[in-house]
């Protein structure tokens, strides 16, 4: 359900709705479910409170998550192979940045008195197995490490087994995800026992953006309109050229809709 459309027929449970008086524009909610993709990630981390945690990988999904853990009231170093992007990110808030792997492993061990990192969420797209070992590298022990994004995952089994880390994939954007029952049917599941579906998840982004506490004006990098989409698909696939949030316009109406 998540098409490029003027109009488009969701069920119920994959929608989060904001309010008519939310200053949340049409461009920043499209941002609801890459948000939310984040969002499960940083839950299946189990981050607290003072956490320090390591981001490898600072595209869109890093970025969003430099903002969502610093919302949840954790100090975040964040690493990415361009510098540009790691630039943005300090921008967005995190307490310490890095272009390089070695650096990025100092860093994480400063801020948490020698100790590593209590998370690290994987946040890249690449078929190289460096990012999930390199998270094993900055993480002490026990830590969780999560993937997010999709990168190689040949574990290296002596940094994983001498500090038994916890791995741990993320599947999208939170329970509820590939259930017909719950994503075609509507039946929602009891928050008692799952108190944050992906339809929660969604929701809680919305709330962020609400309170400003995520801003993600400055990710959008282009702007095509919909009869250039071929054009933005083109940017993404095959183009030299760096991007980051990429959105879709449809002509000014007053039902105008924008989709990431």
């Amino acid at each position: 359900h998540a098409v490029h459309a003027e109009l488009d027929c969701v069920p119920r449970l994959l929608v989060a709705k904001f309010s008519a008086e939310s200053d949340v524009s049409f461009e920043e909610a499209a941002f609801t479910t890459v948000g939310a993709v984040v969002m499960h990630g940083v839950r299946l981390a189990e981050v607290k409170l003072g956490d320090v945690i390591g981001v490898i990988g600072l595209g869109l999904l890093g970025q969003i998550a430099v903002q969502i853990l610093k919302a949840a009231g954790c100090r975040v170093i964040g690493t990415d192979l361009v510098p540009e992007r790691a630039a943005l990110a300090m921008r967005m808030g995190a307490d310490a940045v890095s272009s390089s792997a070695r650096e990025f492993h100092d860093l994480c061990l400063q801020h948490s008195s020698g100790q590593g990192a209590d998370a690290v969420l994987i946040t890249a797209q690449s078929e190289s197995n460096e990012p999930v070992n390199l998270a094993a590298q900055v993480a002490r022990d026990r830590a969780a490490v999560v993937a997010v994004g999709s990168v190689g995952m040949d574990l290296s089994r002596r940094h994983y087994f001498e500090k038994e880390l916890n791995f741990r994939v993320s599947r999208s954007y939170g329970p509820g995800r590939y259930d017909a029952a719950y994503e075609q049917k509507g039946r929602d599941y009891p928050i008692g026992y799952i108190p944050w579906t992906e339809t929660r998840n969604m929701k809680a982004v919305l709330n962020l953006l609400e309170e400003k506490k995520l801003n993600v004006k400055p990710l959008v990098s282009h702007r095509f309109s919909i009869d250039q989409a071929t054009a933005a698909y083109e940017l993404i696939s095959g183009s030299s050229t760096s991007y980051l949030g990429i959105l879709l316009l449809y002509p000014e109406k007053s039902d105008q809709r924008q989709t990431l």
